[in-house]
């Protein structure tokens, strides 16, 4: 699990899911291109919740590839923790 400032995730497996979508060796760049906006939207909902609420959101990839789902809540500590899920079409 990585902590990237939006919250724990598990961003290989992401990279590896986007590897899949994308060809090998591309999922790096696509992570790193598409995936702060997508987080960066999650994490005002997360903060609109409170704590304890779970939240869930799907986004799509703009080129129609495949959905990114987003499972999250902040914990009493303060902490967020955040299930990435990503969908191939």
């Amino acid at each position: 699990m990585t902590d990237l400032g939006y919250g724990k995730m598990n961003v290989e497996k992401l990279i590896e899911g986007l590897d899949g979508i994308y060809g090998p060796g591309r999922g790096a760049g696509v992570y790193m291109t598409i995936i702060p906006g997508i987080l960066a939207d999650f994490n005002k909902m997360l903060a609109k919740s409170g704590s304890g609420h779970e939240v869930t959101e799907e986004y799509r990839l703009e080129d129609g590839k495949g959905s990114v789902f987003l499972r999250g809540r902040i914990m009493p500590s303060g902490e967020k923790e955040i299930e990435a899920e990503l969908i191939g079409k």
